[in-house]
Order: structure tokens, then sequence, then C-alpha cells
């Protein structure tokens, strides 16, 4: 029999065999290799098999079985070296992707991780992967985040990239959520929103899935009849692998994954390992979904008790204010009478004396005095009587004007310029007309005393957010921290004949009409106070 093929030869040139690879360079001159690796997928070597089987007898027959047989045990080592390789890159890539799955409470971290690992090539390499979540809220079944490029063109500049930048898998998630995730959310957002399907629609291909728990590897979606035909085009890919993501009896959201650039089909072994690998990120989501409400209840209960603890000091203060108010009102009226008596008698004496008399001046110091007290009597009186206002609607600015052109004169002779900044059009509070001006009074009493030698101060009126704020300010040397935290504490004044009343009493009656009271104040260059209406 004469061979066909160079099976036969101890040593061959490269052109007499077609099957021959680059890197096979020692097979040219080891016969038994050669037979074992390359000949046995010869043709030309077959037919001389089944030649030799015809001319040799019964022994030579077996030689087609055996290599038969040796056929098929390559292709099953082939099968099971690609299975290795299979389970050996989920291996890798799911001990990369575990460390953030176990360890970060971030939601988008997780996910971010789990995306990337579905579509770059040190993971399963698929083309995109679009997780829908749960929103319990609304009762969807809601684009959450997709990953992967939207046009072709797109994908061959990010392939490119990557294959440069040669980035570990956590790398690339790294980067992806710390500089790209928002790009990425507003890359996929149309897509996202076709893609929600409320979770009452259960006989939706997409929440039949989650329902059932059942991944689905579809090969023609446009077979499929229970699914919108705009979510088939949107998407824009006939074979698509969905895998329910459940955490006991939690439903968490469904993954879908396709070769939407290259088109390759999508193996099954591939479909498994998304199934596999579907199980941690399902944990992982949902233990960081649970962290984030955990956190937000957290600051709901920090600001119910921060809320709480500041009414608490607000009743601690009102009940301390109340009992001086009772305190004051009950001194101030045991010495009304004793002293308007006191201030009645001087004041007819002084009338009776003349000028040159030696116990005028006397006099004149008791009428003063007597004066003085009388002013400290009515404040301790104003304070005591601030629980009860009479409330109606009024024309800040006409308050405003009316208490300016009171005290015009006054203003005047202490070197003081007063501005009007009032804003037209405002809408009328209410408030009791009476105790605003009496807090009006009182706060540019205390700009005249704190700019002895003159200054400028401005009534200024706006509109705020269903507000009407006034807002006095002047050119005074400012306040102190400390001072602006004490201004409004009853009987602390700085002043050597102050009674520290004025302020504390304007702050007890913005506080009766529920308004705020605001101060700001620079040392050196002056101070405002802000009241804040509501409307």
């Amino acid at each position: 029999m004469n061979p066909q093929c160079c099976w036969h030869l101890e040593q061959i040139d490269p052109a007499q065999c077609p099957y021959l690879l680059e890197e096979d360079g020692a097979l040219l001159y080891d016969r038994q290799q050669r037979i074992l690796q390359r000949c046995l997928e010869c043709p030309r070597f077959l037919e001389d098999v089944e030649a030799f089987s015809r001319s040799d007898g019964d022994m030579a027959e077996i030689f087609p079985t055996v290599c038969a047989e040796l056929l098929q045990l390559r292709a099953r080592t082939k099968q099971l070296d690609h299975q290795l390789a299979v389970r050996d890159r989920e291996k890798r890539f799911l001990n990369e992707v575990g460390h953030v799955l176990q360890t970060s409470m971030d939601k988008d971290e997780v996910i971010t991780m789990a995306l990337t690992a579905v579509t770059a090539g040190k993971g399963f390499g698929l083309n995109r992967a679009i997780l829908l979540l749960v929103d319990r809220e609304r009762q969807n079944l809601e684009g959450y985040l997709a990953v992967g490029p939207r046009q072709r063109e797109d994908a061959w500049r990010i392939w490119n990239e990557l294959a440069h930048a040669d980035r570990s898998l956590r790398e690339m998630a790294r980067m992806l959520f710390e500089t790209k995730l928002p790009e990425e959310k507003a890359k996929f957002h149309d897509l996202l929103q076709l893609l929600t399907v409320p979770l009452s629609q259960e006989d939706h291909l997409f929440v039949r899935t989650l329902n059932e728990r059942r991944p689905r590897h579809i090969l023609d979606l446009r077979q499929e009849t229970d699914i919108d035909p705009a979510q088939i085009e949107a998407l824009g890919v006939t074979e698509l692998v969905m895998v329910p993501m459940v955490s006991t009896d939690r439903r968490v959201g469904l993954l879908l994954a396709d070769n939407i650039i290259n088109n390759q089909p999508i193996a099954d072994e591939d479909r498994q390992s998304l199934e596999t690998f579907a199980l941690p990120v399902t944990f992982a989501i949902s233990r960081a979904s649970l962290y984030e409400r955990l956190q937000k209840e957290l600051r709901n209960v920090t600001e119910a008790n921060e809320r709480l603890k500041q009414q608490q000091e607000i009743i601690l203060r009102m009940e301390k204010m109340a009992l001086v108010g009772q305190i004051t009102a009950n001194v101030a009226h045991s010495i009304r009478n004793p002293l308007t008596i006191i201030g009645g008698f001087a004041r007819s004496l002084i009338r009776s004396t003349t000028e040159d008399d030696a116990k005028r001046a006397y006099i004149e110091s008791i009428v003063r005095e007597t004066k003085h007290l009388e002013e400290v009597l009515q404040e301790v009186l104003n304070y005591s009587e601030s629980m009860h206002p009479t409330f109606d609607r009024w024309d800040i600015n006409q308050l405003v004007t009316v208490v300016y052109a009171g005290m015009r004169d006054d203003l005047h002779e202490n070197g003081i310029d007063c501005q009007l900044e009032l804003a037209p059009d405002l809408p009328q509070v209410v408030l009791d007309y009476k105790k605003i001006t009496y807090c009006l009074r009182s706060l540019l009493n205390n700009a005249v005393e704190a700019m002895p030698k003159g200054g400028s101060i401005t009534l200024h009126t706006a509109r705020g957010h269903e507000e009407v704020i006034l807002t006095v300010k002047d050119t005074g040397p400012g306040m102190s921290p400390e001072e602006i935290k004490n201004v409004t504490t009853p009987f602390f004044s700085t002043k050597e004949q102050g009674t520290g009343l004025g302020l504390p009493l304007c702050a007890r009656i913005l506080e009766g009409h529920n308004a705020a009271f605001e101060i700001f104040s620079e040392q050196g260059r002056g101070t405002s106070f802000c009241i804040r209406f509501k409307l």
C-alpha cells in the first residue's frame, strides 16, 4: 500500500502537512507525537488507515475503531478543558468580586462591581448588562443601571481603551463607580425608563421571570408575546439572558445580559455562571439596601431627637420666663402705688418752689429718678403682660413708618441717620400692633444706645417665602458671640442703667407671634436684628 499522507515518514518538511501550526516545529522530527496530535485530524491519514484495514486482515480493522474512539476522547477532553477554564474563570473573578460584595455597604458600588464583572473581558465578557430593581414604594420593577457600549463605535473605543489600560476587574469597577457612574446612568436613562414595569403586571415577561424565580435564555426575543414591542425594539437584540435576583422570600431585581454589539451566541456555560454569580450579588444588594434604609431611619431618629431636645429647651425656657414674669409682676404692683405717690408729691413740690430755692435741685433729682423708676416699672409690667397678645391684620410698612415718625426727633438729636427701605405691596401680617410697636421701638433704642457718637440705622422690609421680613440694621460696634447668645436672657445687660428686659421682652413677644428672631452681628461693623413674620 502506498500512503497518501506523510505519517509514515520519520522526518517531514512543513510544506508536506497543512495541519501543522507554527508552534509545531518539534513535531517535524517526532513521528509518534505528530501522529497523535495532528494526523488524526487529517483526512488523508484516515483514508490510509481505511485502506490499510482492507489490505491486512482482521487485526487491521481495529485501527478505524481505535481512531474513532481516540477522536471522541479528544473531543471530550477539549470539552472538559473548556469547562475547567470556565470554572477557573468563575473562581478567579468571584474571588475578586467577592471582596467588594462582602465588605461594601454602598449599593451603587456593589451594583457597579457586579455589572462590570458581567461585561468585562476578564469577567463574563458579555456586551451589555442591565439591572432592574424592585422599588417597593412605587411597586415597580424599575430600570436602575445599565453598563456597556451604546453604539458600535463606542464599543470599539471602550474595548481598545481597556485593552491598553490592562486594568484588573476591581480597578475597572472602581473607576466606573468613582468617575463614570453618573455618565453611565445618563447614557441609558431612556432605555431604563422604558424597561420599567409595574409589579402588578404579573403577565409581563420580566415580572413573570422574577416571580417564578426561573432564569430564562431567550434565543429570539421577537417571538415573545408578553413583552411590549417598544421594549423589544429598545433592547435591540434577539438573544437575551434573564436572571431573577431573589434573597430568601424577598424579590430584589432582575439581571439582563446580551451581546448587542458582536451578536455572538451566549454559551450555556455563561448562562449557568451568571446564575451562580447572581446569588452573592443578590445578597450584597439586599444587605446594602437594608443598610441604606437603616441609615435613613437613623437620620430620622436623630433629627426627631434633636427636635425633641429643642422643644424641651423651649418649654424649660418658657417655664423660667413665666416664673420671672409672675415675680416681676408682683414686685412691680407692690411698688407702683408708693412710687406714684412719691413722684406726684415731688412734682407738686417743684411747681411750688422757686428757681433759686436751695432745695429745688434735690426735688428735681427726686422727680428725675422717680420718672426713671416708673419707666423701669412699665417695662417690667410689659414683660409680665406679654403672654396675652391681641392679634389682628396690619400693614407692617405702616407700623414701621409710624414708629419712625414718633422717634425721628430722638434719632436726630442723637446724631442718627435713619433710612427706610420698604418693599411695596407687602401682604398684611397677623400681629399685636401695640406689642410689635414696642419691639421695634426697643430695637431702635438699643441701636441708638449702641451708637453714642451717632451712626446710621436702616429699616428694611421685604417679602420672603411665605413670610414678611423686617430688619433693623445699625452701624454700631457690634456684639460678641457670647453677647448674642445671652442678649435675650432676662436681666442680662451690658449697660450700667439697663434693666436687661428690653430684648428678652422682644424675644418673648415675637415667640408669641411665632415669628423668628435672628441676630447677626460683626464686631466693629454693626448689628442686624431680623424678624420673620409667617404669612
